[in-house]
């Protein structure tokens, strides 16, 4: 016990363990000591750890669904004659309806971080305010009669996926501790294939409709997660670093109280507020700009590192069988319909089971080997893709195609495992707040960008190439694992705060912090409280 007491004891005194107890005999000899700015005169009401992490769970989920049944929705609308006919698509003309969404994501980056920094909005109002514009989208897209109408909806319905990606990853990453950020930032993108998985159930009944409902009945399915994410805000605090940031401090010691401490002001929950506070108190003085993303050789690092994570997410191989399974699977001989709907659903669900698992993985491998190592992995898969697809292409070997389908599932899941949780998560940790909802946007910016290019130019190279694309996107692959082996930074176990020291060299808290050997070696109150009786 006097270990503890020369560990603690050392703190300053908005750490000291002689204000902080769990039992009411500790309370009374205590309590009129010193008592924190922050406390409220009325008790807070306990909201155990397992809500919390129930309530962010879901919202990780919903709102990843939104992205999740956009993307499976196109991959399987370009398997549906139906759709190809009514728009009378060519190779170009696909590209350009799956692309359109990325145009509209882009706008979005220019000006979803300004929207969850606003007073009044917040992280929780971000995430509204896409599932609003999301219902206007889906509702032109479902309804629409022509070319110029489908671009449209998906250019409205890209805007608000970034002001989505740019909330509800911030939302998460700040709301949970650091022992389960990356697992539960990593479901936000895990809960893709869940959302996939129904897509494609749906797809699989509604592609033998003789009429437009084949395609405007999975449209219209788009609308749901969208409905859950708002049916869920009323139940779900804002967080508390954005509450510090626009002085509402009272709140957000309310907020970690409830959620983090059960209801009592423990040592881990006064160093945890101290730490944001301290923070976000230097952070206040010295205002962000968008030139503030490249002004320090900390944030040029990230932004390199952000950079090249939304560039990697697009060029990895994965919209091959993401958006375009059913041409590569045309490509390799496989031309049922059913077939391939059904090859897409089994896919969605491996996804998931791989994602999932990965996002568990993260903090016991390391964010940085998964990364590293499945793009090495993901590359070499795409050499034998197309050598695969060279020589099997005519579909007459039923070994050949089965080996090629093979590979497709042994690529997507390995996708899956590393940069579905971590193309979003890694961007979010590392950066730090006052530029935290800025670069998420250039994140976004960046990723889709890149996603227009790579989804408007695939079906083209695919059609004129081949398996040649697999083999160039081979290649990049395994330079791109080279950059990330040399320049990702691993962030495992470590407060966003610390995340920020590992970056910038320097700690802006002025407070020591316990946080990771308050949790680690399972202090308990009331054994801080005998302490404080010893003292």
């Amino acid at each position: 016990m006097s270990s503890k007491k020369e560990e603690l004891g050392d703190a300053p005194e908005a750490f000291s363990t002689d204000s902080v107890s769990q039992s009411p005999s500790a309370t009374q000899k205590v309590g009129a000591q010193t008592k924190s700015p922050y406390v409220s005169e009325t008790p807070a009401k306990a909201v155990s750890s397992t809500k919390l992490m129930a309530a962010a769970l879901f919202c990780a989920i919903v709102n990843g669904c939104t992205m999740g049944v956009d993307q499976s929705m196109m991959n399987n609308l370009n398997m549906i004659d139906q759709y190809i006919d009514y728009f009378n698509l060519d190779s170009d003309m696909e590209g350009l309806f799956s692309a359109a969404i990325n145009i509209g994501s882009v706008i979005g980056g220019f000006f979803a971080s300004q929207i969850i920094e606003i007073k009044h909005v917040g992280r929780k109002g971000g995430i509204l305010i896409s599932c609003l514009i999301t219902y206007l989208g889906v509702g032109l897209q479902t309804g629409a009669r022509n070319r110029a109408m489908f671009i449209i909806a998906r250019i409205f319905i890209g805007i608000a996926v970034t002001i989505n990606a740019v909330s509800a990853p911030t939302y998460v990453a700040e709301m949970v501790k650091a022992k389960y950020r990356g697992f539960f930032a990593g479901i936000y993108m895990a809960s893709w294939y869940f959302a996939a998985i129904i897509t494609t159930g749906i797809s699989l009944g509604t592609y033998t409709v003789n009429s437009t409902w084949a395609w405007r009945g999975i449209s219209l399915w788009q609308l749901c997660p969208s409905i859950l994410a708002v049916l869920v805000l009323p139940f779900i605090p804002e967080t508390p670093r954005f509450l510090v940031f626009v002085d509402r401090e009272d709140e957000a010691m309310d907020v970690l109280r409830r959620y983090h401490g059960n209801g009592v002001e423990t040592p881990l929950v006064k160093n945890e507020f101290a730490e944001i506070k301290n923070v976000l108190d230097f952070e206040k003085q010295h205002k962000s700009s968008w030139m503030d993303l490249i002004k320090t050789k900390g944030n040029r690092w990230r932004m390199w590192i952000i950079f090249w994570m939304g560039v990697a997410s697009q060029l990895t191989g994965s919209n091959i069988v993401g958006t375009y399974l059913g041409l590569f699977l045309d490509n390799s001989g496989i031309t049922s319909t059913r077939k391939q709907i059904v090859i897409n659903l089994t896919i969605q669900v491996c996804n998931l089971v791989f994602a999932v698992l990965g996002s568990y993985l993260t903090e016991g491998w390391g964010r940085v080997p998964i990364i590293t190592y499945s793009t090495v992995f993901m590359g070499v898969c795409l050499f034998i893709m197309g050598a695969l697809q060279s020589k099997y292409s005519d579909g007459h070997s039923a070994a050949g195609s089965n080996a090629l389908i093979f590979m497709v599932y042994l690529f997507s899941v390995t996708y899956s495992f590393s940069f579905t949780p971590l193309c979003v998560s890694y961007p979010v940790e590392i950066l730090n707040y006052s530029i935290r909802t800025k670069g998420m946007a250039f994140s976004q910016i960046v990723t889709f960008a890149f996603g227009f290019f790579n989804q408007y130019v695939l079906p083209i190279a695919l059609d004129h190439i081949s398996w040649k694309y697999y083999m160039i996107n081979g290649v990049y692959n395994l330079l791109q694992a080279a950059l990330f082996y040399f320049t990702l930074v691993e962030v495992k176990g470590l407060t966003l705060e610390e995340i920020d020291e590992k970056f910038d060299g320097v700690s802006h808290t002025k407070y020591p912090t316990h946080l990771k050997e308050i949790e680690s070696k399972n202090v308990e109150d009331s054994e801080v409280a005998s302490v404080s009786d010893k003292a």
